[in-house]
């Protein structure tokens, strides 16, 4: 992956450094804002993980648990990933979030994606790292909506990491 390409750098060249704030977090679900100089938030991040206990991972998964930007953090330590857009979905905004964001919007965009590990980098064997959702600021939309379509089916996972950070998606016409 292309360290131009990862979220927080977007964010960076937006607003300059980016802090991570974990909200909640325990092996498997992480749920973090990533803020600006002004304690603004610009993303809230919600990760579910998986194969965690990978020889590959563990040290990298420790760094990210300890408080690490996961893009970042993979991509420093050298891993070898692809983060693969699915799509995005409309959310409503919950009265904290609205504030954390500076909006007095009702509602933003979630972008859904993947994070895939190359077990080797000379082969196209690889593992599901995380399942990832990044809920944006709606001042955000045309910076990042532009990567993938919206969704009209999610699966019970992601909707289970909605449900784990009390957030309610608008407009899902049904689940799979």
């Amino acid at each position: 992956m292309n360290l131009e390409n990862l979220h927080t750098s977007t964010l960076e060249k937006l607003f300059g450094a980016i802090d991570l704030r974990i909200i909640r977090q325990d092996e498997d679900v992480r749920i973090v804002q990533l803020n600006d100089e002004n304690g603004i938030s610009r993303t809230l991040g919600i990760v579910k993980f998986f194969n965690i206990e990978n020889d590959l991972l563990v040290e990298v998964h420790e760094k990210i648990l300890e408080g690490g930007l996961l893009g970042k953090t993979l991509f420093d330590s050298n891993i070898n990933f692809n983060k693969k857009f699915i799509g995005t979905l409309q959310v409503k905004l919950p009265q904290w979030l609205k504030n954390d964001f500076d909006t007095e919007q009702d509602s933003s965009f979630a972008i859904i994606s993947k994070i895939s590990i190359y077990n080797d980098r000379l082969s196209n064997d690889k593992l599901l790292y995380s399942e990832l959702i990044e809920i944006i600021p709606p001042e955000l939309t045309d910076v990042f909506i532009d990567k993938t379509k919206q969704l009209e089916n999610i699966s019970l996972n992601v909707l289970s990491l909605f449900k784990s950070a009390n957030l309610e998606v608008i407009k899902l016409d049904k689940e799979s």
